[in-house]
């Protein structure tokens, strides 16, 4: 007896394009599995904790809203004054600075500020050191 046939792709393609051949659909939020759940959980906490704010921000306005006679009015800002940058080359700076120049004196060292990791001890020897230079 002969072979059958086993296979063929004959009117498959034709089938397919009927209808169209389409993209598969994007999900809107992408899956958290096999995310760190360290970094899930916390997300879940600051998405509620933004809804929290944003109701009470929301509550704030209709309260403020209400306690005002006109609703419909619109409100005004008031511009905020900015004042002008002082210079670092103010004439005084200068003037001291010409004269700490001629007459020898200097300025006293500004304090030193440690670092959260120097422990007491290094601290006491750090001020004992400059006691005994001085």
């Amino acid at each position: 007896m002969a072979k059958s046939k086993n296979h063929t792709n004959h009117n498959q393609n034709r089938k397919d394009h009927r209808n169209g051949i389409k993209r598969p659909q994007s999900q809107r939020f992408p899956s958290l599995t096999g995310v760190d759940p360290k970094y899930v959980r916390n997300l879940k906490f600051t998405k509620h904790h933004n809804r929290v704010a944003r109701k009470n921000l929301l509550k704030a306005r209709q309260a403020k809203l209400a306690g005002e006679s006109g609703a419909g009015k619109v409100v005004k800002r008031v511009a905020r004054q900015v004042e002008p940058k002082k210079s670092s080359w103010s004439f005084s700076s200068l003037l001291q600075n010409v004269t700490s120049y001629f007459t020898g004196e200097t300025k006293p060292a500004p304090k030193k500020t440690y670092s959260t990791y120097t422990s007491k001890k290094e601290i006491s020897q750090i001020n004992n050191n400059n006691n005994t230079s001085s």
